[in-house]
């Protein structure tokens, strides 16, 4: 087992300590097994170590002063359980090594997610941080300077979270290949964990969100049911984030599903405000909702989409 200090290029000026596992009969100047190194955030290859990962849970304070993605703030002040995962994406001839990586990592949380729909996933390219002076600022998929406070050095990072009073605690964070086993299990410790959070366990994902010509509204939004079982969306509402508390409830503004819509496993449906509203795709929607007609709504508001019992099933950036 070898102690390897990396200093993060996310702009922290500490340096974090990590454990390399080193399997027998290897040395840290080479990949095991033929998994293939890490990859820095300025895109430099990092040869060597096949996992790293920290030695022990490390305390963490989100600044909610500068700008950070509005649905990673959501979940934070939600006091959620969170997995944050940074990577680099595309393909870049000078580093194929590095980001084959990226791409297993990456490619083995997004099946596990479906797993655990009690934790709240979120993933971002290292190389599309946004320039904004505010979170509202930032468009979808920019990440702000979340990754400096977290003190990314190299990618793939994924790092998982739970609340701990007034602050989170990172239960693992690893950075470079960890084979989906070992995430698997760490999902498994951190869903074990007792949080006072309103997160469902319905797995639908919120899709899209399209504003009305006027007033903030809401014209219709579109969700995909990620579980085995079909759903229904009757009752099911989407509601206006609280941009300074991350509160949600039935009792915020927004739209509630006042009629049956179905929605088969591994389908999509859109929701509209009238019958004859129709989705990007083109299709018509398939139920509709009443309310929220003057929601004041801009780009960079967060809305919560909330289950018939008014927990959160997920959270979307207009």
């Amino acid at each position: 087992m070898t102690l390897l200090f990396i200093t993060g290029c996310g702009g922290g000026d500490e340096t974090a300590a990590t454990t390399v596992a080193t399997p027998a009969g290897t040395t840290t100047g080479a990949a095991a097994g033929g998994a293939p190194g890490g990859n820095t955030a300025g895109g430099a290859t990092v040869e060597g170590s096949a996992q790293a990962e920290s030695l022990e849970d490390q305390p963490f304070t989100l600044n909610l002063d500068q700008p950070v993605p509005p649905d990673f703030r959501a979940a934070y002040q939600r006091k959620a359980l969170i997995v944050v995962t940074f990577f680099k994406e595309g393909e870049d001839p000078l580093y194929p090594q590095g980001l084959e990586v990226d791409d297993l990592v990456n490619s083995d949380l997004s099946d596990l997610q479906s797993q655990y729909p009690e934790v709240e996933f979120f993933s971002y390219d290292i190389g599309d941080p946004g320039e904004a002076e505010t979170s509202e600022e930032l468009e979808q998929g920019q990440y702000g300077t979340l990754a400096a406070q977290m003190d990314v050095g190299f990618t793939p990072f994924v790092a998982m979270m739970a609340p701990s009073g007034e602050q989170y605690t990172i239960t693992n964070l690893y950075q470079g290949y960890v084979e989906q086993g070992v995430l698997n299990q760490a999902l498994f410790d951190l869903t074990s964990i007792e949080v006072a959070s309103n997160t469902s366990d319905i797995e639908v994902e919120l899709e899209t969100v399209e504003l009305a010509e006027s007033g903030g509204g809401i014209e219709y939004f579109t969700v995909t049911n990620n579980g085995d079982d079909r759903i229904n969306l009757e009752g099911f509402s989407l509601r206006v984030v609280d941009p300074e508390t991350g509160d949600v409830t039935s009792d915020s503004p927004g739209v509630e599903v006042n009629e049956r819509t179905r929605v088969r496993p591994g389908r999509s449906a859109s929701v509209g405000r009238v019958p004859d509203v129709v989705d990007a795709d083109g299709r018509p929607v398939r139920g509709t909702f009443e309310g929220g007609e003057d929601l004041q709504l801009q780009p960079g508001d967060t809305v919560a989409l909330l289950d018939s019992g008014g927990a959160v099933v997920d959270t979307a950036t207009v």
